[in-house]
């Protein structure tokens, strides 16, 4: 079901995009010039429904594959914090509940191990 994405969320998108972090753009750089056979969009909102709620609720996912349903996020080390880590965590609970998947790298894993998170991304299978 297509839905109209609120204001507020467009420009929070609009704005993690403009400030992406030096490995999100590492990451962005690589996969819009290397022709890996893969749309992603980057900051990308994706709608959850949720029943228990009668609140629309939007999670800005750092890149997103629509074809593959799979959801990118890139951590650094504020995700090691616990109460990030919880959120990241409940966020991922609601995300798979309506069939998205979340592969997460660390920036240190952008920096060294590109090919390998390319490959894994190209071998995902829904």
């Amino acid at each position: 079901m297509w839905r109209k994405i609120p204001d507020i969320i467009k420009q929070v998108a609009r704005d993690l995009r403009k400030n992406m972090t030096i490995w999100e753009c590492q990451f962005w750089n690589t996969v819009k010039s290397e022709k890996i056979g893969i749309r992603m969009n980057r900051q990308a909102p994706i709608y959850l429904f949720t029943e228990n709620s009668w609140l629309d609720r939007y999670i800005i996912a750092d890149f997103y594959c629509p074809e593959k349903k799979l959801i990118i996020e890139i951590d650094g080390s504020i995700h090691h914090r616990e109460d990030v880590y919880l959120l990241d965590r409940e966020k991922e609970n609601f995300l798979s509940q309506t069939w998205y998947q979340v592969l997460r790298f660390t920036n240190a894993e952008v920096q060294k191990s590109m090919k390998v998170i390319i490959e894994t991304i190209q071998n995902y299978k829904l």
